[in-house]
């Protein structure tokens, strides 16, 4: 590992969006994510959805009350992945990141929680080892020595640590002739038995560079520190504001030292939560960094004697730490106390875990109570929904229940202490180690064989004939199912467990993970993941491949960005495609909606895969692919909007997806109706007409079902030139108009997007609106209104003082346009219409007139009288209202 900067490392999720992208298609083993402060449903957004679907079996373990998140926000934890608690006298401290695969192993041991701040927002330090192909390395080693002795060192619970110690027995198995030695390069240090202060090597040294967000309120880590090191020069990094620290301690502890200090007051501008020591002998720089801070408890005191549980790397020949930038002050100047103090909670009520197997629940405590502890559970951790299912004897750490009626995921302890108060534990959640086994590949089904993303898709033409290729034998491998079976391991029949409805859903998203890849999953379902904040220009870092992270304050709950969302949900932004790569992205999407329907009209493909489909040709069109006079388009998202809702092929019926892949279906259904309905109308006669039309009257129910909110991700501002695309407004006018129960209502519909208003009243059909002639506009309105009443439709068309009134049964039509008082009867046959016939308002160039213009006091032309008999009114009721406002 050679020192240096490195910017492709942001965080650790960089190592598993890497991983999903491997080229070699991989599976993941295990994964492993432990922290000081832990955000589950971060982790749940960003990593574990991603873990679990590269096949993981995947644990995240804490520090017990430092959990940064309200029970009632986490989905999976227990049932997708195992969520552990440790506990100690100090605090349970370390920062890792653990990625195993058949071959290769991620490790990342740095200051970052596992939280939206420790992965995205701070600055901190991580150290990054890397092996391919079996190799093994040093600091590999050394994490499988920490990993075995950590459960004699630290309280959790027995699932907890047998995870922790098989862990331990693979890594020992495959770095078991890592070299050791000065020639190893870096070495883990641990706390556990003996602090990482007495493991440093003993002075005088020429230079200490140190920082860390938290300096002890006695300064007993810094002077022991200049003790250990004996430097000649001293240079301590602060952030005033942000930094904890007393000045008049910071004096206090340096003042028995000749050192020449200084303090270098850094910029504000992110938190920076990376910790290291750092000093420079003879020319060669060395650093320690990873999870301590500058505290008595961090460096000075082992895990064993009561101090907090530490994990640090020990590097040489490392870059500058410390940043050059920020000011530079002589230390007396220093003042301020900005102290936040932290108490550990470790003595308090601790419920380390709970477990469920065919046996019953199992539930484990920190240490044994003199007074008896209830167990309560909740289905979802929420207000009012806790009941209790037992108690756990005095003086007993253990207990087993039978399981409830209603299985809870969410466990809690409570107890009443002898002086009548009562105390709770944190929530922890039911693990169950069927559901969060890992995934082998034998049992992950058909799946593409690459993956992609949509940008490669849509600018590399070889992935997009790999994908074509994927796509057909995928469609044969997974012909009649709508997504791979939720396997034994995520509860499917074979499980003694049911899934829930959550549990369900993330399962099935995780079969569709395996089956089309992570990255084009979350086109489908509008689930992908927003990134994280960029990486930082930053100095801080480490090794072979780090950079810029973030993390949560230990001690504190601040957060340095807490103005700042990076998760909240952001406006999607269309994909740019260069000009040169239009027709060819026109051709490949047209292919493969071809792959979504087979020849009898029956979906060919599976329902993610056509999902997927439908999202990558909605971003074709706001990317504005197709020239205007171009409406090629309308064809392909024609036979996408038929395969989209097409009947369930052969046992595809029979396995009913998660509800929220049919609201999902029905949404992306109501987007792709309303961009082929733009430009055309449900009642037209036009090509696109038609197109339009047939599809309105095959998906108008699922339309119907739509909720705009399910694909926000598909409503794409229209920012390129030409694009196509569907907003918020449009896509829910239609959702309403499948909801009208209303035959007419698609006819009020196109008139209104004309600019006319349609009202009807005892028989006559009102049109209103700003035109010249009213003949061409009541011409198409008894055109459109014909078709759905067929025994005859009476239509004024107003505007201003100008109207013109026709009634129409086919094949005969009579029309009245005033000031003219006279009845005309026309024979309107097929293929002719009244909209063709009339649409250019002169009457003179009309063919198919019978017989002569009929006055008024004659009575009402044969024609007309049965309409009027038919709709039961009388003629002189539908002069007197066609001319009352003339009177």
């Amino acid at each position: 590992m050679n020192a240096g900067q490195h910017t492709r490392f942001a965080s650790p999720v960089t190592l598993l969006r890497e991983w999903a992208e491997r080229s070699d298609q991989q599976a993941l083993h295990e994964a492993l994510f432990l922290g000081f402060t832990v955000d589950l449903p971060f982790l749940e957004k960003v990593a574990i959805p991603v873990a679990r679907g590269l096949g993981a079996r995947t644990a995240v373990i804490g520090d017990a009350a430092q959990g940064l998140y309200d029970p009632v926000d986490v989905r999976t934890a227990g049932r997708s992945y195992l969520h552990g608690l440790a506990t100690c006298r100090g605090a349970f401290h370390p920062k890792v990141v653990l990625l195993v695969g058949e071959h290769a192993c991620r490790l990342a041991v740095g200051s970052g929680n596992p939280t939206l701040s420790g992965w995205g927002a701070n600055d901190e330090l991580w150290t990054v080892v890397e092996t391919e192909d079996d190799a093994s390395h040093a600091l590999l080693a050394d994490l499988a020595d920490w990993l075995e002795e950590l459960p004699s060192a630290v309280d959790m619970a027995p699932w907890s640590a047998s995870h922790l110690t098989e862990l331990a027995a693979l890594l020992t198995e495959r770095h078991v002739n890592a070299p050791a030695g000065p020639e190893a390069g870096p070495r883990l240090l641990h706390n556990l038995r003996q602090s990482l202060l007495d493991q440093l090597p003993r002075g005088p040294v020429d230079d200490l560079h140190a920082y860390a967000p938290f300096i002890d309120e006695a300064g007993h880590a810094l002077s022991a520190l200049v003790d250990r090191l004996a430097p000649r020069r001293i240079t301590l990094g602060l952030q005033p504001r942000w930094s904890s620290y007393d000045a008049e301690t910071i004096k206090a502890a340096l003042a028995a030292t000749s050192a020449q200090i200084q303090i270098r007051l850094l910029d504000e501008t992110r938190m920076r939560h990376g910790k290291f020591v750092e000093w420079q002998t003879g020319g060669r720089r060395h650093a320690l960094t990873g999870s301590p801070n500058l505290t008595g408890a961090a460096l000075c005191t082992s895990t064993s004697d009561r101090g907090n549980c530490e994990l640090a790397v020990l590097a040489a020949d490392t870059l500058p730490l410390l940043p050059e930038e920020g000011r530079t002050t002589p230390l007396a100047s220093l003042v301020g106390r900005t102290i936040r103090p932290f108490t550990p909670t470790g003595r308090g009520l601790v419920l380390l875990g709970a477990k469920t197997d065919s046996e019953g629940l199992h539930v484990s405590l920190a240490r044994s109570w003199s007074t008896p502890v209830a167990i309560s559970t909740s289905p979802d951790g929420s207000p009012g929904s806790w009941a209790q299912i037992g108690t756990i004897p005095a003086g007993t750490s253990t207990c087993s229940f039978p399981q409830p009626e209603v299985p809870g995921a969410a466990v809690r302890a409570s107890c009443v202490q002898p002086d009548g108060s009562t105390v709770e534990s944190p929530v922890v959640f039911v693990y169950s180690p069927v559901h969060c086994a890992r995934r082998h590949d034998a049992d992950s089904g058909p799946r593409l064989r690459y993956d992609y993303t949509a940008q490669v898709l849509f600018t590399d033409e070889r992935a997009a004939r790999r994908f074509e290729a994927d796509l057909l034998r995928l469609r044969e491998l997974t012909a009649g199912t709508s997504a791979p079976r939720v396997s034994a391991a995520t509860g499917g029949a074979a499980s003694s467990v049911t899934l829930s409805g959550v549990d369900r859903w993330d399962a099935y998203l995780a079969d569709c993970r395996r089956m089309i890849g992570a990255p084009l999953t979350d086109l489908a379902f509008g689930t992908l993941q927003t990134g994280l904040p960029p990486v930082p220009s930053s100095r801080w870092v480490v090794s072979a491949v780090t950079g810029g992270g973030t993390a949560e304050d230990d001690e504190t709950y601040e957060d340095a960005t807490e103005d700042e969302d990076p998760l909240a949900t952001s406006v999607p932004l269309a994909l740019h495609i260069a000009p040169e790569q239009r027709a060819r992205c026109r051709t490949w999407v047209q292919r493969w909606v071809g792959t979504l329907v087979g020849p009898d009209g029956s979906a060919a493909a599976s329902v993610p895969v056509r999902l997927l489909v439908a999202n990558l040709y909605v971003q074709l069109l706001a990317a504005g692919v197709w020239n205007e006079s171009d409406q090629s388009w309308r064809n392909g998202l024609s036979r996408l909007f038929e395969a989209l809702v097409a009947e369930a092929g052969p046992g595809e019926a029979d396995e009913q997806p998660p509800p929220e892949t049919r609201r999902r279906v029905d949404a992306v259904a109501a987007v792709v109706m309303t961009l082929l309905s733009q430009d055309a109308t449900f009642t037209g006669g036009g090509e696109h007409d038609v197109l339009a039309a047939r599809a309105w009257q095959r998906g108008k129910d699922m339309i119907a079902r739509a909720d705009p909110a399910q694909v926000e991700d598909l409503m794409i501002p229209p920012e390129q030139a030409l694009a196509r695309v569907a907003p918020w407004s449009e896509v829910e006018r239609l959702i309403a108009l499948a909801q009208e129960d209303d035959p007419t209502a698609e006819v009020v519909e196109e008139l209104s997007a004309a600019g006319w208003e349609a009202s009807y009243e005892d028989g006559l059909w009102e049109i209103t609106g700003s035109f010249g002639n009213p003949v061409p506009v009541v011409s198409r309105a008894a055109d459109r209104l014909g078709r759905l009443h067929p025994n005859g439709v009476l239509v004024r068309a107003r505007s201003r003082n100008r109207w013109a009134f026709v009634a129409w049964a086919a094949p005969h039509l009579v029309l009245l346009n005033p000031p003219a008082r006279v009845w005309r009867t026309y024979l309107v046959r097929p293929p002719a219409t009244p909209e063709s016939r009339f649409g250019g308002g002169d009457l003179s160039a009309v063919p198919g007139r019978v017989g002569a213009p009929a006055p008024l006091q004659a009575g009402p032309p044969e024609a007309l009288r049965r309409i009027l008999a038919e709709g039961g009114l009388s003629y002189p009721e539908l002069i007197g209202r066609l001319f009352a406002a003339d009177t």
